[in-house]
């Protein structure tokens, strides 16, 4: 430990000490009928919580930068959506981020592995909530994340929509969802206007419209059991008004979907007129993007019958912190930085492309946050992403997913 830092932290312990004095030996002393004797005409004042806080948050940032490194796994979007973030976290506090991009369960696949040989080289990590509950939780390989919040504003539960912070994990220790797409129940549609009429588009009242014998071998849709569609399955599977019935007949043959991995591919069927409709597909942004260009190309938002929900099962919604972080002070300041309300505004105004709200309240200004995508105040909204009693069957509905999508000839 350095100098400096001890002498931080030697700060902080004798503020802690004038505090303990000003409270008394013994609170549960008898009362007697004494008077008190007056304080000392100069008696230093108790600090109060800001003071303690910012003592605190100087001594994490200067133990930071000693450690001068933060190393992050950013699984699907959030590797290219959130480096504009990790680039003015490394200028405004001297610390180097060194980022893992790629799929969300590949990263898991690495860091179970490396604990395994007792190697722990990641401090943070960005997915869609699959990977880590169905894997990372049963091998003990998470931390509960609030053990690390110490920032007033991620710790003001008032600061958060609804007065709580949210968890896209049964036991609502691990991880952290911090922003959720809010909208009507459309499975992610978006739709190639040359080829889907508004004529079309108006005869639309249910997901179960895209289950229309018209529209078979015009839909794409990433793979169900190893694409960026898990999300979109877990709500059909637990969703009171759509339920296992749907998943059944969007994978059936007979109305031939094209599954795939690659959202590129995706993305450029749906541009060039390849297909109709992308269906159950994530990562989209792009496709969001070339329709701003004129492309002719568009994303369903219109009121279903199935109601609205908040989404919180992209790459872009939810963190978690693995065991033995190699940089835990780097680590605990980026956690509480990046709930910040200043970490969460940057997300809306300096990414380019950006689509799911924070849940903190306190962020006014949506920048380039998709209108589409924010919640509307007083409006109802189904959450299953983080409704324990619904995310607890989150492994039931992907075993059925794959189940079903083995069973196919």
């Amino acid at each position: 430990m350095t100098g400096k830092r001890f002498g931080l932290l030697a700060a902080i312990g004798g503020v802690m000490a004038l505090v303990l004095v000003a409270c008394g030996a013994d609170p549960t002393a008898t009362p007697t009928s004494a008077p008190a004797a007056p304080p000392p005409a100069q008696a230093t004042p108790t600090p109060d919580a800001v003071a303690l806080f910012q003592a605190e948050w100087d001594a994490l940032i200067e133990a930071a930068q000693e450690e001068g490194e933060l190393t992050i796994a950013f699984g699907g979007g959030a590797g290219r959506n959130y480096r504009p973030i990790t680039d003015f976290f490394s200028e405004k506090f001297g610390i180097d981020v060194v980022i893992a991009t790629g799929g969300g369960a590949a990263h898991v696949d690495r860091v179970l592995a490396e604990q395994i040989n007792g190697r722990y080289l990641v401090d943070a990590m960005y997915s869609g909530p699959t990977p880590f509950t169905a894997r990372m939780i049963p091998a003990n390989a998470l931390i509960p994340i609030a053990d690390l919040f110490i920032h007033p504003e991620v710790t003001d539960l008032s600061l958060w929509y609804k007065g709580k912070h949210w968890y896209s994990d049964p036991p609502q220790q691990f991880v952290f969802a911090f922003a959720a797409s809010a909208g009507p129940e459309n499975m992610g549609m978006q739709y190639n206007t040359d080829l889907v009429s508004q004529e079309d588009i108006d005869a639309m009242n249910s997901v179960f419209d895209f289950l229309d014998p018209k529209w078979k071998g015009k839909i794409v849709s990433h793979s169900p059991v190893r694409g960026g569609s898990s999300g979109t399955y877990f709500k059909a599977y637990v969703h009171p008004d759509i339920g296992p019935e749907w998943i059944d007949r969007f994978l059936s043959p007979e109305l031939d979907v094209l599954f795939t991995e690659d959202t590129r591919f995706i993305t450029d069927a749906i541009a060039k007129g390849k297909y109709s409709m992308a269906v159950a597909a994530g990562g989209l942004q792009d496709l969001e993007a070339l329709a701003t260009l004129g492309v002719p190309v568009k994303k369903l938002v219109k009121e279903f019958k199935e109601g609205g929900s908040l989404s919180s099962t992209s790459s872009t919604h939810n963190v978690v912190v693995p065991i033995n972080q190699p940089h835990p002070n780097a680590t605990k300041l980026w956690i509480n930085w990046f709930l910040s309300q200043e970490g969460q505004t940057l997300t809306h105004t300096i990414v380019e492309v950006l689509g799911e709200p924070t849940f903190r309240v306190d962020v006014t200004d949506w920048g380039k946050t998709n209108p589409l995508d924010r919640r509307v105040e007083g409006k109802s909204y189904y959450s299953f992403g983080t409704n324990p009693e619904l995310v607890a069957k989150r492994q039931e509905a992907g075993a059925y997913v794959t189940a079903v999508w083995d069973a196919r000839p």
